[in-house]
């Protein structure tokens, strides 16, 4: 174990004291801070803006699709012009820019968000179970049609009565300022009035749609005594504190039996205020439609840990008194009543709140604005960032392959400082989402969007340092990419690049989506990518060893599978942190895989189509890849499940890991493509061993390199890091076919 850890830190700072790349590292290091500020949170951008699941599948996939001919021919006109700095630098900073524009972008649909809290009306008469009805103004779909338990909170007692008004009527009723309750005993023919002044006006949730607010919070009226409510649609309630309330004891037949609670309405002291109790939604009759209403019956109450059966006594009103509700109905601003009106038909009844997490299962709605608008202002937008996004990364990666290439240096290295730029920079954007957002209803993405913007113009600015004079210009490029074309191992690599793509593309676009589901705040978000880097410095510092000892196409393999228990494992969580766990694997998934797709097409390619083969894997995997993910897993979403969809595309990894790895290891050691193959060995090929890790290197090369002394180590060994390690200070042993030598 020592002996890495030495070659860990050996290869760190060898790569270092290249003076000539501390540009690249910088750019990399710049270039994936920009991208994981903004990317990872476009999903719920998108979300935020009222874009629902489904469309946020379509775009997802729409706009890499469309994109995709920019990185092949971004990166044929880069092979063509040799020296290409300028015009990505331009591409840079225009992807920046371009990037405010969503900020424009309207909101289609407003988040309204139920109030925290729901609102029964409790009843409770002589020999009948007690029932709870839901006046659905704020429509709640109950959990299921079980028992089910919630806490009950008794905030105030009153009288219901129905009446069927105009809507002038019905506003005068709800912003009344003062009402008498009246009692008539018919027998005794008496009649006790009280009456009730200094009314709150309720609090109404109506509001005006707004191209920029994309969230609202319903709040019920808390004025529970002193306000007068609807409790269906011609009901409405009058508080009457003081006159009676609710009060449950428990009753015992004998001392085996743990009882069971009596209720009534009658003392105006409180006993008990707060219940734990079980609940059984109710089949709602022709009248409960008509009104409005849910109606719940309630099963038992909880004592201590034991479930005890209720039921209902007489009580208030003691002597059945008749009971009446007179309320003076004037117009708003108005002193002066226009009219008074007597309404019957009242009873008894007690407000009562719940918390609605555990009595409804739906806790917000999405209500529409102009989405026709936002939908295709969003698309168009992300369209054209697509483009000018896809063009620059072909450039780039062109440009980083020709300055490998140039130096000999090892890919994986360079990538180092990319993650080490990401870890920092996406929980940044986390915390300054948060805190922007703080004390707002809606998600302020602001911040994340000027930064950007900004560091992508420090990108472009960077890249004018980088020295490309010495990439030549090709002069037959299109029939170089056919000829390379022509390679089935190379074709097999698109393929595998595609499906991991997909997979990865499904991750990038949902992951954010689930752990918001599951509660996890911005800032997790941002730790998940911290996470997955921190995992992945040291397999991508030690990926030249990893890649040699056991293949590129092998390491692909092992993505593929990482890839499918990430999926899994993201399908069982209920905690959002745990996925942080799943995170980790991306190390594997992401810094190791891609170093070995990247390093190997950069393998089968030549020094004239570089770019070219990287704008082609970077279309296959950000553009076709990434947004066939996003559409297919945004519909399964819509019609299995987000939990099932995880598990589907966990499936599919696995299975096209598999094939991938029969392919390689029983179709291409039979028929393997022309030229060297890094999933095989040659035959007229020395074994060098560095540290244990068994380096092949063409016979020729090795007998020039002793004859001559002279480095001229292939481009591809070097990309990958096969003789990297011969000049740091370590034993290597060669042994050649026709003899043996040490050196």
């Amino acid at each position: 174990m020592n002996k890495y850890v030495k070659l860990f830190f050996r290869r760190i700072i060898k790569d270092f004291q290249q003076k000539e790349l501390l540009p690249l590292k910088l750019l990399f290091f710049v270039n994936a801070s920009t991208i994981l500020i903004l990317y990872p949170y476009l999903t719920i951008h998108m979300r935020e803006l009222g874009i629902n699941v489904e469309e946020t599948a379509i775009m997802s996939a729409v706009i890499p699709v469309i994109s995709i001919l920019m990185p092949p021919i971004a990166g044929i006109i880069a092979d063509k012009i040799g020296n290409f700095k300028i015009l990505l630098a331009i591409f840079s900073a225009l992807g920046g820019v371009s990037a405010l524009m969503l900020l424009i972008v309207p909101v289609g649909r407003v988040t309204v968000v139920y109030p925290s809290s729901v609102e029964f009306a409790l009843s409770c008469t002589g020999n009948s179970p007690i029932n709870l009805w839901l006046y659905q103004e704020n429509p709640c779909t109950p959990l299921h049609s079980h028992t089910y338990e919630t806490d009950i909170q008794i905030e105030t007692c009153g009288f219901v009565c129905r009446a069927i008004t105009n809507g002038r009527d019905s506003m005068a009723i709800l912003g009344a300022k003062s009402y008498s309750v009246q009692m008539h005993n018919i027998k005794a023919n008496t009649t006790i009035s009280d009456e009730f002044t200094n009314v709150n006006v309720p609090v109404h949730n109506s509001f005006e749609m707004s191209p920029v607010i994309t969230k609202r919070v319903l709040k019920n009226n808390k004025n529970y005594s002193t306000s007068i409510r609807k409790l269906a649609a011609h009901s409405y309630f009058f508080p009457a504190p003081g006159l009676y309330n609710f009060s449950c004891g428990i009753e015992s037949n004998d001392s085996d039996s743990a009882g069971s609670y009596s209720c009534n309405f009658g003392s105006t002291k409180h006993s008990k205020n707060q219940f734990t109790v079980g609940i059984v939604p109710q089949s709602q009759s022709e009248d409960d439609i008509d009104e409005n209403k849910q109606l719940f019956q309630l099963a038992y109450m909880k004592n201590k840990q034991q479930l005890l059966p209720t039921t209902c006594l007489d009580g208030f009103p003691t002597n059945k008194e008749y009971i009446v509700v007179q309320i003076p109905l004037r117009r708003r601003n108005e002193t002066v009543a226009y009219k008074t009106v007597d309404l019957g038909s009242c009873d008894t009844r007690c407000l009562v709140s719940s918390p609605r997490t555990t009595v409804c299962s739906n806790k917000q709605y999405l209500k529409d604005v102009d989405i026709t608008v936002t939908f295709w202002a969003y698309l168009a937008v992300r369209v054209f960032i697509g483009m000018v996004g896809g063009t620059a990364y072909a450039m780039y990666e062109g440009a980083v392959i020709a300055v490998l290439r140039e130096h000999k240096a090892d890919y994986g290295l360079q990538r180092v400082y990319a993650t080490i730029g990401g870890m920092i920079s996406s929980p940044i954007s986390g915390f300054l989402i948060d805190y922007a957002s703080k004390g707002k209803d809606y998600t302020d993405y602001r911040p994340i969007f000027f930064l950007y913007a900004s560091l992508k113009i420090v990108f472009a600015i960077l890249v004018l340092f980088v020295n490309l004079k010495f990439k030549t210009p090709a002069n037959n490029v299109i029939s170089d990419v056919f000829s390379v074309l022509k390679k089935i191992e190379l074709l097999a690599l698109f393929a595998a690049f595609f499906i991991l793509g997909t997979v990865w593309g499904y991750i990038e676009s949902f992951l954010f989506w689930l752990i918001q589901d599951l509660g996890g705040s911005k800032s997790l978000m941002g730790i998940t990518i911290t996470v997955g880097g921190i995992a992945g410095i040291p397999l991508l510092v030690l990926s030249g060893p990893i890649i040699k000892r056991i293949g590129h196409a092998n390491v692909i393999f092992i993505g593929f599978l990482f890839y499918a228990i990430r999926l899994l494992g993201y399908s069982l969580i209920y905690n959002p942190w745990l996925c942080l766990i799943f995170e980790a694997m991306e190390s594997i998934t992401s810094s190791l895989t891609v170093t070995a797709v990247v390093t190997y097409g950069a393998k089968l390619s030549t020094i004239t189509t570089d770019t070219s083969v990287q704008g082609i894997l970077g279309g296959l995997y950000f553009g076709v890849g990434k947004g066939s993910g996003s559409l297919v897993g945004g519909y399964l979403m819509k019609y299995v499940g987000t939990r099932t969809t995880f598990q589907i595309f966990s499936a599919v990894a696995a299975v096209t890991g598999l094939i991938y790895f029969c392919f390689n290891h029983f179709y291409m050691k039979k028929w393997p493509s022309e030229g060297r193959d890094i999933t095989k060995k040659d035959s007229l090929q020395p074994t060098p061993s560095i540290i244990g890790v068994n380096v092949n290197e063409k016979v020729s090369d090795v007998e020039t390199y002793e004859s001559t002394g002279k480095d001229i180590l292939p481009y591809e060994d070097a990309l990958t890091n096969y003789g990297y390690e011969d000049t740091e200070n370590i034993e290597t042993e060669y042994t050649v076919s026709n003899g043996n030598t040490k050196v």
